[in-house]
């Protein structure tokens, strides 16, 4: 893969380390957005840019793999990543 470092793939999220649920997107995305701010904070922009990159490029794979797994069936998009769940 090129590109965002973060991305859906059919519904699931894809991360520079491998797939990861939506949830814990989500928990990443904050943690992505804390780190640039304290960075910006810090007067460290390049990886504040970094981070805040990171955080955008995530947020926009967690939107549209929601969007798919609605157009999918899904009533709620969290469900797709518990194994023992249906639509």
């Amino acid at each position: 893969m090129s590109g965002a470092l973060h991305r859906h793939i059919g519904g699931a999220i894809i991360a520079d380390h491998g797939p990861i649920s939506l949830a814990a997107a989500r928990d990443l995305v904050r943690f992505y957005a804390l780190e640039a701010e304290i960075c910006a904070e810090r007067g460290a922009t390049r990886v504040a840019r970094l981070c805040a990159r990171r955080a955008l490029d995530l947020n926009a794979a967690i939107e549209a793999a929601a969007l798919w797994r609605q157009a999918a069936g899904w009533r709620d998009p969290d469900r797709a990543d518990r194994p023992d769940s249906r639509f």
